[in-house]
């Protein structure tokens, strides 16, 4: 049965391209350029570039746990899963990890789509939590950070709203 994978397939479609409550990911990010994807506020938050460095890696290392393989990425600190801020003059590596995010949100849908409701329940590994809780976590850190990306945005004046249409 795949009653509840199919609710977190359909959460992953809105969180990635639908604008339901939010921005989805591809509105966050729609039109950026790596001028602006390099930016920070005064030099002490993180840049677009940054927060999608970290969803790049947060998601792949979601996907490791759900497939039971190592991430052969892992960071010793968190902070460096956000990288560095990106050049501005780049805009082939700011197209490249655009490209990357929406690989790894495909990778995430796949691996999803494998599942049933029963592994669901199950705990991704030997005495931790189940999937379900885990894609749960991962998806609401996200959006937690797709906020951030449009308020970056805003503060940048680069973004025009969410198209609701």
């Amino acid at each position: 049965m795949k009653v509840v994978t199919n609710v977190f397939l359909e959460q992953l479609d809105i969180h990635c391209y639908e604008n339901e409550w939010f921005a989805s990911m591809d509105q966050a990010l729609h039109g950026v350029t790596a001028a602006e994807a390099a930016w920070t506020s005064s030099g002490i938050s993180n840049s677009i570039w940054q927060i999608v460095n970290h969803l790049i890696f947060w998601n792949e290392d979601v996907i490791h746990r759900m497939n039971g393989t190592e991430n052969p990425h892992k960071e010793e600190d968190n902070e460096e899963t956000f990288g560095n801020p990106g050049d501005p003059e780049d805009e082939a590596g700011w197209a490249q990890t655009v490209q990357r995010i929406n690989e790894v949100m495909n990778n995430l849908k796949t691996v999803i789509a494998d599942l049933d409701d029963e592994k669901l329940k199950a705990p991704y590994a030997a005495n931790r939590y189940s999937i379900e809780r885990l894609l749960s976590n991962i998806m609401m850190h996200d959006t937690y950070h797709l906020g951030q990306i449009v308020l970056l945005r805003k503060l940048q004046s680069s973004w025009g709203g969410v198209d609701w249409s």
